[in-house]
């Protein structure tokens, strides 16, 4: 599949004003949405063309289906869908643009290890994001591709989920032929033909925390992630606990919902925060100030 070419303008409305990168099964252009002059939109472009007729038959049905629902999600932590589209054998989806850097970009560029307070904050806020998809009428919308490179933080410091590469209903029944999979992110189940079902955002959001607070390559554990306490000491086993209980091979022992995931992270929160007032310098600081007062006429 060759690029879009700078210029270009497509279904007269979006022009091309560059690239911005490849996924799994989709390119990503920056664009001029003409319509609304001076609004960028960001184009994602999926190909069918390698398909065969079988494949193309249930993406297509998937697709106009699943496209149509996400034009009407509206929530703070996800970007706005303009519309969808196709164009000869490629399938377009528009999206609000937002401006920032990934997950990914940030920790990466940091050059020191995030601290565990901003992790935990940055947990509830894609926490919030699977509570939002997973309470969807009359299905849950499952977001199946939670990673780091697929979460922007925004110049307020927000997060914001920017791929909705294969969100799609987890409908009673509906099993999978094949599913798209980020290798360290994805559950096991999710290399496999059948059901999926909301315990696979909780894997990925726990494999999101705990590449942000030790960034490795995840998919060489052959999901036997060890404690996160093992790279860094210094956090929490409250932490550790919740990380472990998401990134259970078997999904009957996650999780099993966003709405306990969030439970579980503010109650990680107090814990971390009673930790840190409780520490032994602060003890000594505190005793100090005690004797101190004794003296002090």
């Amino acid at each position: 599949m060759s690029r879009l070419r700078n210029g270009m303008v497509l279904r007269d409305r979006y022009q091309v004003l560059s690239f911005l990168g490849q996924g799994s099964f989709a390119r990503v252009y920056l664009t001029n949405d003409q319509k609304w002059r001076g609004n960028l939109v960001a184009l994602k472009e999926i190909p069918t063309g390698h398909f065969n007729e079988k494949e193309y038959s249930i993406f297509n049905a998937q697709f106009l289906q699943e496209a149509a629902f996400l034009m009407r999600l509206s929530h703070p932590g996800l970007p706005r869908v303009v519309e969808f589209f196709a164009e000869k054998q490629n399938y377009y989806l528009a999206l609000e643009w937002v401006p920032g850097h990934t997950l990914e970009h940030e920790v990466k560029d940091r050059g020191v290890a995030v601290g565990e307070a901003e992790v935990l904050d940055w947990g509830l806020q894609m926490a919030e994001v699977l509570r939002y998809l997973h309470s969807q009428k009359p299905y849950p919308v499952l977001l199946g591709d939670l990673k780091p490179a697929n979460v922007v933080v925004d110049y307020q410091g927000k997060l914001r989920v920017i791929d909705f590469g294969v969100a799609r209903y987890a409908a009673p029944q509906q099993d999978r032929e094949y599913a798209l999979v980020s290798p360290g992110f994805s559950p096991p189940e999710q290399y496999q033909s059948g059901r999926l079902d909301e315990r696979c955002d909780v894997y990925s959001l726990g494999a999101t925390l705990w590449w942000c607070l030790r960034p490795t390559a995840l998919e060489r554990y052959r999901f036997e992630i060890p404690s996160i306490r093992t790279a860094r000491v210094e956090l929490t086993p409250a932490l550790d606990a919740f990380l472990q209980t998401c990134l259970q091979a078997e999904r009957g022992r996650r999780f099993q919902s966003a709405e306990l995931v969030i439970k579980e992270l503010r109650g990680v929160q107090q814990a971390a925060s009673v930790r840190v007032q409780t520490s032994p310098s602060e003890i000594l600081s505190a005793l100090y100030r005690d004797q101190k007062k004794k003296f002090d006429f």
